[in-house]
């Protein structure tokens, strides 16, 4: 196929067009929109989907939210999320639904956003604590756009993995050459049609550069870097554990978009594989 034969807008009418998302997130995302949406309300739907309501209580529950003692009651559950941490639980079950009925033969775009938003939250917890959920939810979304392309054009991640691979150029480059758009532009188009939140919005728009910015804050692009910097480390990790410490922060340092010095960015690397296995054991995302 010729870059003429991909049409941007034929992904993003499509996403419009079709039920992506489950009708109860959808509902969800529309009510916890509003400030003055009491704690009834967001129970009574979240109790009609006995899913949903266990993953409630698993989030709830976990390390994360530090509770001293289990939530066993919904309406307990609700409120230790509270309205920001419900958002950001409802925008991972809209994601996970996406990432895994986009129509590709396995997981590898959920198991990849769960790595990559493990990383940021660990970033985020030592550069902008006030940023930990949004990068939590900023590196579950980031590649959503990706999901959405192959709904459309199934064929196009293999041919895409070719050329990056014949011309030796990176994934989102291929995507621009062979496309004429990538999964960046795709992913904010239809999430801000979505209404999800600007920052979560402007992390999928610009992890990969910031080439254009337009109307974005400070808050956004510091999210997008250590969404940025979260993502290369995940993309490299296979080839990281296998090389020397001295080799390893060579690797880095030429991702390191957060400027950060060789010692601290490998600390955080150390801590970022610890976390990733502890939260596999705790299989928090599923």
């Amino acid at each position: 196929m010729k870059t003429e034969d991909f049409l941007l807008t034929d992904v993003v009418d499509k996403a419009e067009n079709l039920a992506y998302l489950p009708t109860i997130v959808l509902k969800l995302m529309e009510i916890i929109s509003n400030p003055d949406v009491s704690v009834t309300e967001v129970v009574g739907i979240i109790k009609k989907d006995q899913g949903l309501v266990a993953r409630v209580f698993k989030v709830a529950n976990s390390s994360f939210y530090g509770r001293v003692k289990k939530a066993e009651q919904l309406t307990e559950a609700v409120v230790t999320l509270g309205l920001r941490g419900l958002k950001s639980f409802v925008i991972s079950q809209a994601v996970k639904h996406v990432l895994t009925t986009s129509g590709m033969d396995d997981n590898t775009l959920w198991q990849h956003a769960v790595k990559v938003s493990v990383a940021a939250s660990v970033l985020a917890k030592e550069l902008q604590r006030d940023m930990v959920e949004d990068a939590l939810m900023g590196g579950l979304v980031h590649d959503i756009g990706k999901a959405f392309i192959v709904s459309v054009y199934p064929n196009a991640p293999a041919l895409i993995q070719q050329k990056a691979a014949r011309e030796g150029i990176l994934y989102y480059e291929a995507e621009r050459k062979l496309l004429g758009f990538d999964h960046a532009t795709v992913g904010a188009m239809i999430t801000e049609k979505w209404n999800f939140p600007p920052r979560i919005v402007n992390v999928i728009r610009y992890h990969h550069g910031e080439e254009d910015v337009k109307n974005a804050s400070a808050d956004s692009l510091a999210l997008a870097r250590i969404v940025k910097l979260a993502d290369m480390i995940s993309n490299q990790y296979d080839v990281l554990s296998q090389i020397s410490a001295d080799a390893r922060l060579e690797k880095l340092g030429k991702s390191n978009v957060l400027d950060l010095s060789a010692e601290r960015l490998e600390r955080l690397v150390e801590e970022i594989e610890r976390t990733w296995v502890k939260e596999c054991e705790n299989n928090l995302f599923s």
